[in-house]
């Protein structure tokens, strides 16, 4: 997706990876599944919310 008048666009993106257990990634991948999010939409997300990066809509 790419955001046309944002201030990140155009910068170079990175990747950010962790190791979870299977139940955490289970609780995770489900509560993606109940807010019809795809995982990697439901991180970026939750890092813009934490980083205070959130988008305006």
């Amino acid at each position: 997706m790419v955001l046309k008048n944002h201030d990140l666009s155009g910068e170079e993106r990175k990747i950010v990876s962790t190791r979870l257990y299977k139940s955490e990634f289970l609780f995770f991948k489900k509560l993606c599944d109940q807010e019809g999010k795809t995982i990697n939409t439901k991180l970026r997300e939750m890092i813009r919310e934490e980083t205070g990066l959130e988008e305006e809509e």
